[in-house]
């Protein structure tokens, strides 16, 4: 299954800009991401035919099925957390479903752990200039060391 065969089947629940672009840290190179969330119809979550996410040959473009998207919200993943709180000017398309489900039913001390562990992923993956310049790099290291520091000192985000 495509992005595309979601879109057309009617099953998007929710599609948003994502990664640079949506933080106003594209380059001229900079790919553009889309992440979104759908959901399957009855005969697919019943059978043996559940897709839990979909995506183009890229992965520039990422839908994940409502029922995975809340199992990752659940464990703090820090991508879901973030289409929750997607700038408006980043929404292409949001069903009132969408409506119903709030970050508050979902922020947990897991948080903590697990936005350490991506901050930490972060700072690990090679770098390369043809992706990313050296001032963004130091910028996005200078954030999770804070982030981490502040984590170890017992500080809370709220």
């Amino acid at each position: 299954m495509t992005p595309e065969q979601v879109k057309a089947n009617g099953w998007l629940l929710f599609e948003t800009i994502a990664g640079s672009r949506a933080y106003g840290l594209a380059s001229d190179k900079s790919d553009t991401d889309i992440r979104g969330v759908f959901m399957l119809p009855l005969e697919y979550l019943l059978g043996m035919d559940y897709i839990p996410q979909v995506s183009n040959e890229t992965n520039d473009i990422v839908y994940y099925e409502l029922k995975r998207f809340l199992e990752l919200l659940n464990r703090n993943n820090p991508t879901m957390m973030e289409l929750l709180a997607m700038p408006a000017d980043c929404i292409l398309y949001r069903h009132v479903i969408m409506d119903k489900i709030k970050p508050a039913q979902f922020l947990s001390k897991l948080c903590e752990k697990s936005f350490a562990q991506y901050a930490f992923t972060q700072i690990k993956k090679p770098t390369g200039w043809r992706k990313k310049s050296s001032i963004l790099l130091q910028r996005r290291k200078n954030l999770c060391w804070i982030f981490v520091m502040c984590m170890k000192a017992g500080r809370r985000f709220h």
